[in-house]
């Protein structure tokens, strides 16, 4: 899966704008990485999530403005796309994480 999408037809949505931080429990061995992260290129289309990564699976989890999780599936490796549930309305956090990494971002549905 690339990074982004190869062409500019083939973004669907809105672009969603994902900060990096790490996920770790302390333990990172010898260091952080060198280089910066690129995080997932993702983009919101009414409920679905488009997702071109060159990462491998995420879980992914919306935050409600209290920190409370409503919604928490897991993103395999390869899979573009993700259908949130038609029930949520409204702004919420975005968190794509995995054993390393964690990006977080912001989504109005």
């Amino acid at each position: 899966m690339s990074a982004a999408p190869a062409a500019a037809d083939e973004v669907v949505g809105e672009v969603v704008n994902l900060t990096c931080g790490y996920n770790h429990d302390g333990n990172l061995g010898n260091h952080y990485p060198k280089s910066p992260v690129q995080p997932p290129y993702d983009t919101l289309d009414d409920h679905t999530l488009y997702i071109w990564s060159q990462h491998g699976g995420y879980t992914l989890t919306l935050l409600d403005d209290d920190g409370t999780v409503v919604y928490q599936t897991y993103v395999a490796a390869g899979v573009q796309f993700c259908v949130l549930p038609s029930t949520l309305s409204g702004s919420y956090t975005l968190q794509l994480s995995n054993d390393t990494y964690l990006f977080t971002g912001t989504l109005d549905l």
